[in-house]
């Protein structure tokens, strides 16, 4: 199997860059020495973190797969748009999801280019207790991310993870738990372009209601098709899905259309690119806007229980 891109840039712990890694902006010694210091005390921190009793841990899984806890991908919290249509949600607005599960968010809009850049982050901390922060270069999580590395995809990551760390959200399970969170918190070095981010507990709670492996690889092949990459996380997360209303599907993925004609037309292309990267075998759209899939025979099916 393949090592991830990420494996071999930084050493969750320390932070500090694996032999042969290299910084595209070469640190003043004045820099050099605040990071020294930072990690320093991110060490200390983690330290007294692991003394807690009945730590909370994210389930391990494969280099080849990212996981996602299903309360998320089964709601329009990473929304199947363009980002250019992103709204802002000044206050605790309800999403549409699943009847078991409530989605709350205040802060913009989130899309499927946020959920990958979570994804990564969340594989880098696999290894690792929650609230225990990881290291890694800019340079690295945009390749991993199939991205440029020019200083618009520079910018493009900082919004992105401002955008993760300014959304609260609060996942509310059958009506009587509720668990509320920023996603993530991080630091930036401004001269070497390194992050420290820590992935929020609460958040990483959500694991223990079931989660689903997603094929990196699969996920890749579907850039820049935000409709047909929430298909992916959706359809991953069940081992059967059932048949589906379009006009349930267009609530569920956030769509932007605004005429369901135009949303069934989308969701067609969508689903023929998930057969054509072999996510799903085949599917139908009856008449009567119903859509019905027929999964792929895969490894990685969803875990977990219904609820926590």
């Amino acid at each position: 199997m393949d090592e991830h891109p990420f494996n071999s840039a930084y050493s969750p712990s320390t932070g500090s860059p694996a032999e042969g890694a290299s910084s595209d902006r070469p640190p003043s010694d004045q820099a050099a020495a605040e990071t020294d210091a930072l990690t320093r005390r991110l060490q200390r921190l983690s330290e007294s973190r692991s003394q807690r009793a009945h730590p909370l841990a994210i389930p391990k899984w494969p280099d080849s797969v990212c996981s996602a806890p299903n309360a998320l991908l089964r709601s329009a919290l990473f929304a199947g748009v363009q980002g250019r249509q992103r709204r802002v949600f000044k206050k605790r607005t309800l999403l549409a999801s699943t009847s078991d599960i409530e989605i709350r968010l205040q802060g913009v809009q989130l899309d499927q280019s946020d959920l990958d850049v979570w994804l990564q982050i969340l594989h880098l901390a696999r290894n690792q207790l929650p609230g225990f922060p990881i290291a890694f270069q800019a340079r690295k999580l945009l390749r991993a991310l199939g991205r440029g590395t020019g200083n618009s995809q520079y910018a493009w990551l900082a919004d992105s993870l401002a955008r993760l760390g300014g959304a609260l959200v609060e996942v509310t399970f059958k009506g009587r738990h509720t668990f509320g969170d920023h996603l993530l918190r991080y630091y930036r070095d401004e001269d070497t372009q390194m992050y420290v981010v820590e992935p929020t507990e609460e958040m990483c709670r959500l694991f223990a209601s079931g989660y689903t492996h997603l094929e990196w690889g699969q996920r890749q092949a579907l850039r820049r098709k935000p409709l047909a990459l929430w298909l992916h996380g959706y359809l991953g997360s069940h081992t059967a899905p059932y048949p589906i209303k379009v006009t349930t599907l267009h609530r569920w993925s956030g769509s932007g259309a605004q005429q369901l004609r135009d949303f069934k037309s989308r969701l067609q292309t969508a689903l023929q690119d998930l057969v054509d990267i072999g996510a799903i075998q085949q599917f139908e759209i009856t008449a009567e806007g119903l859509v019905s899939v027929r999964q792929s025979i895969t490894h990685h099916r969803p875990s977990g229980s219904p609820g926590i």
